[in-house]
């Protein structure tokens, strides 16, 4: 069941603000951002204007604000090489598989596109994932006991 819209702004909207502020600086407007997690950030995100694709592990109801919904595990998108501007993820901060994670997710954003990591992990800790991943141009941003970490995707 949907939270109503009230219950949505207040637990979903200040991480929405967050990852829109990061997508922002990193310059990724125009383009297909895929969103692992949580459909009611996908939602919101598509509700800005996103043309978002949402991935989920197992069958949910669709949005309809949501462009499309893709069952499958975050670790093998069926997406193409270069197919997104961005990726939006939740979660990888406690994985032990995140260096594969990060792998499989910069290879569908294009190149100077975006990894935007949600996580209640301790800053530092995803700082050193996003460095040791690849990303360039790392950004961190705290919403709650949440922190935004972004960076660029660069391919060589």
């Amino acid at each position: 069941m949907d939270n109503p819209p009230v219950l949505d702004a207040i637990f979903i909207g200040p991480t929405t603000s967050t990852v829109t502020e990061a997508l922002q600086a990193a310059g990724a407007r125009a383009g297909v951002v895929a969103v692992i997690g949580p459909v009611r950030l996908g939602r919101a995100l598509a509700d800005r204007g996103y043309e978002v694709v949402q991935i989920v592990d197992k069958p949910r109801a669709r949005s309809g604000s949501i462009a499309r919904q893709l069952l499958a595990s975050p670790a093998s998108l069926p997406l193409g090489d270069g197919e997104l501007v961005a990726v939006v993820a939740r979660g990888a901060g406690m994985r032990q598989d995140w260096e594969s994670l990060f792998v499989e997710w910069s290879r569908v954003v294009r190149d100077r596109g975006v990894l935007v990591l949600v996580d209640r992990a301790p800053a530092a800790e995803m700082a050193r994932r996003a460095l040791c991943g690849g990303l360039t141009e790392i950004e961190q941003r705290r919403t709650g006991r949440k922190v935004v970490t972004s960076g660029c995707i660069t391919k060589l």
